[in-house]
């Protein structure tokens, strides 16, 4: 992931996007709300920033204490 003076390149922006989209399809329908889905870009931003690059670990980072956890077993 790269960044000049505090902008990320436009593939790095295309990973974040992708993840902001899954993070808001993991959220429950009651869930949906601007306030929610700016938690979530607050969030992932805020990893990204920090050099955090793996979009499986900025997904799980969005949705620590937000979304519900998922049963083994479960579908998704």
């Amino acid at each position: 992931m790269s960044t000049v003076q505090g902008a990320f390149d436009p593939e790095t922006l295309a990973v974040l996007r992708a993840v902001f989209d899954e993070a808001c399809l993991a959220l429950l329908p009651g869930q949906h709300t601007p306030s929610m889905r700016s938690t979530l870009a607050e969030r992932i931003l805020k990893k990204a920033g920090e050099g955090e690059s793996d979009p499986v670990r900025l997904l799980a980072y969005a949705l620590m204490q937000v979304a519900p956890p998922v049963e083994s077993g479960e579908a998704v």
